[in-house]
């Protein structure tokens, strides 16, 4: 099967994808939405389990229709950056550009520009993270890549603080006004190379979602960088959550890289290349900075 149309509706069918994550898939192999609703309305004919798809899309047409004038800009890339500075200036100037198009759709493609399908997605990281028992009222988190300030909403309410910080100034100016009024957030523009402002074994919590596959076409070395930086900052005991480490890879090679970046720096890996979401189909990575041994 080499359509890759066929192959993504394929892995819907089999309960590998949402419906959400298969058009957004279909976006971006830059097909329209008007040839997607045609081919749904013929293919569920005679494959009646797809019409979920053709459900959503029509409740969500302008979010797609939005999504589909951001894919067909060519802004993003996968591709490897020449170099850390301008793979770090790639993402500075993408988020600033994504966020002007869609609040939604510039921190989770799937969400497919709705506010309650994103807060749905939030949701299901929000609730993994409480079931590894990584949320308390004394918790201390930092949240890199932290985008339009989702997490910190979320979880405001259950943790002891959070520091969110962000490479785009646009992204930053949006967290602010989202977490305005909570008294345990704050935002930070970061320059994107570490968490230079966070003393040592302060944190409980080290937490990215979708921002490290960035770090990865900014330079391999960005990436080791932010995990010895994890190392530095995080209390024994404490542990790094990486949801996505790259795109466009196999799991095993994600599960590979995310074992020996833990083990460089000591840390002790508990979760390599779940999937634990209905909505998103990102892979979770876990790993703790050993306890401090007791005499």
């Amino acid at each position: 099967m080499n359509d890759p149309v066929q192959q993504t509706l394929a892995r819907f069918i089999g309960g590998e994808l949402s419906a959400e994550m298969t058009l957004m898939y279909w976006l971006k192999l830059g097909h329209s939405v008007e040839m997607i609703e045609s081919r749904l309305v013929q293919d569920s004919a005679s494959t009646p389990r797809l019409s979920p798809l053709l459900d959503l899309l029509r409740a969500q047409c302008a979010g797609c229709q939005r999504i589909a004038k951001m894919i067909a800009a060519n802004v993003d890339t996968e591709a490897l950056a020449p170099s850390v500075d301008e793979g770090i200036d790639f993402c500075r100037r993408l988020f600033d550009w994504s966020v002007q198009q869609s609040r939604e759709a510039s921190v989770a493609l799937y969400s497919l520009g709705s506010p309650q399908l994103l807060s749905e997605a939030t949701g299901e990281v929000v609730q993994w993270l409480e079931e590894q028992g990584l949320v308390s009222q004394q918790a201390r988190i930092v949240d890199v890549g932290c985008g339009t300030g989702r997490l910190e909403v979320a979880l405001s309410s259950k943790v002891g603080s959070i520091l969110g910080l962000d490479v785009s100034p646009a992204m930053v100016a949006h967290a602010r006004s989202n977490c305005s009024g909570l008294p345990n957030v704050k935002i930070e523009l970061s320059e994107g190379r570490g968490f230079a402002t966070i003393p040592s074994q302060t944190l409980d919590l080290v937490l990215a979602v979708d921002s490290f596959p960035y770090l990865f076409q900014s330079g391999k070395s960005l990436l080791a960088d932010h995990f010895a930086e994890a190392a530095r900052v995080l209390r024994p005991g404490g542990a790094l959550v990486v949801f996505e480490l790259s795109y466009g890879r196999s799991r095993r090679e994600d599960q590979d890289d995310f074992n020996a970046l833990s083990a460089a720096v000591g840390l002790e890996v508990a979760v390599a290349a779940a999937q634990p979401f209905r909505l998103w189909d990102g892979l979770a990575f876990l790993s703790y900075k050993p306890a401090a041994n007791v005499a």
